[in-house]
């Protein structure tokens, strides 16, 4: 009774304050993921024409919070070199993973292309080679330039993430659910490499995921081809983008931020990422169609050594670039 009468004297002044306290820690929160997202967009633009040693001019941030988490119009569509990179200590960053994704905003669409490493072709400047040597010999910007010559297309952007921002991100979103199809083992002490994944459904971890993906020689038989590999990456990204529009994704978007920001590198402004974040944070489902470049692998000689190498047909090169610009279309 004594509760009552005190709710009916001050109840109105409660819910204020508690609407007001609630209001704070929303523009609060606005604020702070505005600051982390500023930051973790610092931390990876690197766009590819910077030279060593000299600082690059970034684009001007939106005036205030809200205006950055606004955005704007969805971007035109564009086409995105996308690269996992293997990079240790004391050597130079080896491109393990390459697709091309023509990223069609509005309509919350995706075509996928992958690479694969072995791709034989012209590296500017370098002479020919296997694809996955540009990253080594000239970077991002050698790798646009040889794909681009390559599929006769014009490359928009490119994102890199290196393996270890791959496991944290995984492991910070809880795992990832992907029917393991057979036995996978396959140890290399000089790298230390330890796959050991066995059949069924399950939640690979990050290093486990990572396994996945690289996974292709055996130690119980036959080695799996590059196709095989390439099938388990294009699965492992499908069932990365639905965990990363998860509501579980959505509550530790700051640590994620922190994690990108260490282990990415892009040429793609703040403002363009939080366009993207918009339109594919949408209730509409984002569709993802997977596609990759296909060829023969075939023994040529290369530098006076006789090597494997994959060669992509001049018709199959023509119909890759029809279907980047056909998803490219308005």
């Amino acid at each position: 009774m004594m509760f009552f009468s005190f709710f009916q004297k001050h109840g109105k002044k409660l819910l204020r304050y508690t609407v007001f306290g609630l209001a704070v820690l929303l523009v609060a929160s606005i604020g702070y993921s505005a600051y982390q997202f500023r930051q973790m967009a610092k931390g990876w633009y690197a766009p590819l024409e910077a030279k060593p040693g000299v600082t690059v001019e970034r684009p001007a941030s939106a005036a205030a919070p809200l205006e950055l988490l606004a955005g704007t119009k969805p971007l035109k569509p564009f086409l995105l070199l996308v690269m996992g990179i293997d990079s240790r200590d004391g050597e130079r960053a080896r491109s393990d993973t390459m697709m091309l994704a023509a990223i069609h905003p509005e309509k919350q669409r995706v075509y996928l292309l992958s690479i694969p490493r072995d791709s034989y072709m012209e590296l500017p400047g370098k002479g020919h080679d296997k694809l996955n040597h540009a990253m080594a010999y000239g970077g991002p910007k050698l790798v646009v330039q040889s794909l681009e010559k390559f599929l006769d297309v014009r490359i928009d952007r490119y994102v890199t993430i290196d393996f270890d921002g791959f496991r944290k991100v995984v492991d910070e979103l809880g795992g990832v659910p992907i029917q393991v199809k057979k036995r996978m083992k396959y140890t290399d002490p000089s790298d230390d490499t330890h796959i050991d994944l066995t059949p069924g459904l399950q939640t690979l971890n990050g290093d486990q995921a990572l396994d996945y993906a690289r996974y292709r020689k055996n130690d119980l038989g036959k080695e799996d081809s590059d196709y095989e590999r390439i099938a388990r990456q294009q699965e492992l990204v499908q069932a990365l983008a639905e965990k990363g529009t998860s509501a579980e994704a959505f509550a530790k978007a700051f640590t994620l931020m922190e994690i990108l920001g260490e282990h990415v590198k892009t040429d793609l402004t703040e403002k363009e990422i939080a366009s993207l974040l918009l339109s594919y944070s949408d209730t509409t489902p984002n569709a993802i169609q997977s596609d990759t470049l296909t060829g023969s692998d075939e023994r040529i000689w290369h530098n006076g050594v006789l090597g494997w190498y994959h060669l992509v047909p001049k018709q199959e090169r023509q119909r890759a670039k029809q279907a980047i610009l056909s998803e490219l279309a308005p």
